[in-house]
């Protein structure tokens, strides 16, 4: 006669750890857009709970694979999230100063024209009989009038928090043909204009002002 096996005990499977890889996977979409940032953080916080519910002593529950892969994917999507983020930033941060040297350079050779493009059509003043309308505005009246300077500072300071895709630039040449300087405040905003083979992002400044 055979021994009789003793009967296996059913534990139910812990719900937060399913949870946690269910969030888990959706975390990946946090990649998309900072304003899912917080499913990293619920996975992450989900995998932690379901772990301590399954591996207490007398736990009657299991899944503590589950919650590992919850807590694995939570935390490399999250990872991921935040470099592409800081990535981006970098990226677009080089862009606009770059924008903004750009346009300066073309103050400086006297090519209003070509600085001119670079601004929204809304800034623009009437033009006159003897330049192009830029040449009217203070901040470029400014710039002009410094004349050659040692030194000439361009750096960004992010995204306008009330504006969202415009960013800021700040301008400071020195040492101007008086001995003072020049500071002036740009705002950029990107565009996606349409080219013979492809569509390209476009930067032009929709606001200028002097001052620090």
């Amino acid at each position: 006669m055979e021994p009789v096996s003793p009967t296996t005990r059913y534990r139910p499977v812990s719900g937060l750890a399913v949870a946690a890889a269910v969030m888990g996977m959706l975390s990946s979409l946090a990649i998309a857009t900072p304003l899912l940032w917080t499913l990293p953080l619920l996975g992450i916080a989900l995998a932690i709970a379901g772990l301590a519910e399954v591996t207490r002593s007398g736990a009657e529950k299991v899944g503590r694979a589950a919650a590992l892969l919850g807590l694995a994917l939570s935390v490399g999507f999250g990872a991921q999230a935040v470099t592409a983020a800081l990535v981006s930033r970098k990226i677009t941060e080089g862009r606009v100063r770059a924008v903004a040297s750009m346009w300066l350079d073309a103050l400086r050779e006297n090519r209003l024209a070509d600085a001119q493009s670079m601004l929204s059509p809304h800034l623009l003043p009437p033009p006159t009989a003897d330049e192009p309308a830029i040449g009217s505005l203070p901040a470029v009246m400014a710039i002009r009038g410094c004349g050659v300077v040692d030194r000439r500072a361009v750096w960004s300071t992010g995204p306008e928090e009330n504006t969202g895709d415009q960013w800021g630039v700040r301008v400071r040449l020195s040492p101007c043909a008086d001995g003072g300087a020049v500071e002036v405040r740009l705002q950029l905003e990107p565009a996606i204009v349409n080219e013979p083979k492809q569509r390209v992002e476009r930067w032009t400044i929709s606001q200028i002002d002097l001052g620090p």
